[in-house]
């Protein structure tokens, strides 16, 4: 973690030095594509996206846009839940209820691998959200400016859409609802597109996959290899199908043990899908042996992956990248359609707050109830942070 952590870290100087150096040189240039700042490179594609204008005589894409603009009030009616249902179990002492939200900040709150994992899914969402607000636009007859694309510290992708600001304001609030509202139904219909995806992968189960072994190890002595799928794992007698009802199990037994097991003999075998069996032993640490920590493990990493992908020949430690990809794709669609829901002062849902605000109460009346809620708002969210 720590190396990773370096490297990353040795990437972001070198990023923002390059960033800087180029900044300092182009100056200021407006109107220019290419825009350059220590922070971020921007590329900026003059578009009108008219392809999407055929589209305005579809009334089923109205009304999807209409069930995104329903799908985000729910969605910020559930957020509110899940952060209020925190807080009030962080002040009855309740712990393991509702999950923290915690910002994705590589080497922090996410090691690296994780990070490059969630990547795709993450590049994903934003460039569809965003291509969402742009066939919205089209749909209601507001232009669009343009588009871009932009790399963030040199590690985060994204994608932008520019409609036009004056347009926009004059829209009749419906349209205008469906604009904002459209970024938030991609995530959704992303999330739920790829649920689908996962759930049709796993319905012929998964197989237990070794992700890593450690050299020296009771394992890697064994025969065991990264890459290796198992359909099962027996631990002294009893057997697993999965990877966190294993974990589980050692959490249990090492808890039972006074939190080690190094002094606990650990007889596992590993079914393989052909019934062929490979027997792992990790004995208990002997009184005089000068480091124990050798037997708290046998010294594996492992992961669970569709049987659908092995068996369609696909490697185990492929199949198990191509899950985890999928399954963190899936989350950060729900998760960013979330909080683009709740308004907070430059979200999408916040937007559409403030437009019916300013509607119903005028606009000065308007515009100052948006900005309670969304202090509000924010208020509610930061308990619920945690890095």
């Amino acid at each position: 973690m720590a190396g990773s952590l370096n490297v990353l870290l040795a990437y972001l100087a070198a990023w923002i030095t390059l960033t800087t150096i180029l900044w300092k040189l182009r100056g200021d240039k407006e109107d220019s594509r290419l825009a350059v700042s220590p922070l971020m490179v921007v590329l900026r594609i003059p578009s009108s996206f008219k392809v999407f204008d055929r589209l305005r005589n579809y009334w089923l894409l109205g009304l999807a846009f209409d069930l995104g603009i329903a799908a985000t009030f729910l969605l910020m009616a559930e957020f509110y839940r899940l952060t209020i249902t925190r807080i009030m179990d962080l002040v009855k002492g309740h712990v393991g209820g509702v999950a923290p939200i915690m910002p994705i900040i590589p080497g922090v709150t996410i090691s690296i691998e994780t990070f490059l994992y969630l990547l795709p899914g993450l590049s994903l969402a934003i460039i569809f959200h965003e291509l969402s607000h742009a066939l919205a636009a089209r749909y209601e007859g507001i232009r669009v400016k343009s588009t871009g694309f932009l790399v963030a510290l040199g590690i985060l992708p994204a994608a932008f859409v520019e409609p036009d600001d004056e347009e926009l304001a004059r829209a009749p609030l419906r349209s205008r609802l469906r604009v904002y509202a459209a970024g938030i139904l991609a995530n959704v219909v992303l999330f739920a597109a790829i649920t689908a995806v996962i759930m049709l992968l796993t319905k012929g189960g998964t197989y237990i996959t070794i992700i890593d072994v450690s050299p020296g190890s009771f394992a890697e002595k064994a025969g065991i290899q990264s890459g290796d799928v198992f359909t099962s794992i027996v631990v002294n007698g009893t057997s697993f199908s999965n990877v966190p009802s294993f974990m589980n199990y050692l959490m249990k037994l090492r808890a039972e043990n006074g939190g080690t097991l190094s002094n606990v003999t650990l007889v596992v075998v590993f079914v393989k899908p052909s019934g062929e069996n490979v027997t792992v032993v990790k004995p208990a640490a002997p009184d005089d042996a000068a480091d124990k920590e050798v037997y708290e493990r046998i010294g594996i990493y492992l992961g669970d992956a569709p049987a659908f992908l092995v068996k369609s020949g696909i490697s185990g430690s492929t199949a198990y990248s191509i899950f985890v990809v999928l399954m963190l794709a899936s989350m950060i669609n729900i998760g960013l359609a979330v909080i683009n829901a709740a308004p907070l002062f430059v979200t999408d849902g916040a937007q559409m707050l403030r437009d019916i605000a300013v509607e119903k109460l005028g606009e000065d009346r308007g515009k100052l109830v948006a900005s309670i809620i969304s202090m509000i708002t924010l208020a509610v969210l930061l308990p619920n942070i945690q890095l």
